[in-house]
């Protein structure tokens, strides 16, 4: 009788066991459900040191690579980061300017990117380079623009400003606030209105009457301040 009533108590104290344990099994699965809706917007893919080509017309005309990429597909975004660089490709397919930045945000839907962190633009067809900490790609506009403090070096001349918009090439920009500019001859410094201008620290504003007499520019610029250097237009 006493062995009997020991079995009887065993079961039930493995009954109750089975029990919690079954309970306990069920609220993680509700639990993970649960994080599972809270998480939907996370990113449906990651990959390591992926490219990532903008094709337009068969023609490739821009292409990617990046340190990591999350995937949105709800939101239609991808994310970059790790360090990137973007290559562009002109209408024959030839190198024509080379972006590194950070990290970046493309919109799949426009494919439009948003370059961030210290974003460095330099063209091979002019030598100029644009340094800024945040830059946009339009892609129907084929156009690079950024509301920042921008820092542009070309073979004459120097120019700092706030608002900046140019073609892929960086053959024709515009400056819409220009706070310094530092001409140059040769390689060398011919006449300055900038002091050590650098990204975030700009310089005085350039004084009007620039002789006429520098070298005729590579590129076509329009800046908000008069200028009297002549400039020519490349076609390529």
């Amino acid at each position: 009788m006493c062995l009997q009533h020991r079995m009887k108590s065993y079961f039930r104290y493995l009954a109750l066991f089975l029990g919690a344990v079954i309970a306990v099994a069920c609220e993680r699965e509700s639990s993970a459900g649960l994080i599972k809706l809270e998480t939907k917007d996370s990113a449906n893919h990651y990959s390591i040191r992926p490219v990532i080509q903008f094709v337009d017309s068969s023609a490739m005309r821009a292409q990617i690579s990046a340190g990591w990429a999350k995937v949105y597909n709800k939101i239609r975004r991808k994310y970059l980061g790790g360090g990137l660089t973007v290559e562009f490709f002109s209408k024959n397919g030839i190198p024509a300017s080379n972006l590194t930045a950070d990290s970046a945000v493309i919109e799949d839907d426009t494919k439009n990117m948003t370059a961030q962190g210290t974003v460095v633009v330099t063209s091979a067809w002019t030598q100029t380079t644009v340094r800024t900490t945040e830059l946009q790609w339009d892609d129907a506009k084929k156009k690079l623009h950024s509301d920042k403090f921008v820092d542009i070096a070309s073979p004459t001349e120097l120019l700092q400003g706030y608002g900046f918009e140019s073609d892929a090439n960086l053959e024709h920009y515009t400056i819409y606030k220009v706070t310094g500019q530092t001409l140059l001859m040769g390689g060398t410094m011919a006449t300055t209105a900038a002091t050590n201008a650098s990204i975030g620290a700009p310089s005085t504003v350039m004084p009007n009457g620039i002789p006429n007499t520098m070298p005729s520019k590579t590129t076509t610029k329009t800046l908000s301040t008069s200028s009297t250097i002549p400039s020519s237009t490349i076609q390529r």
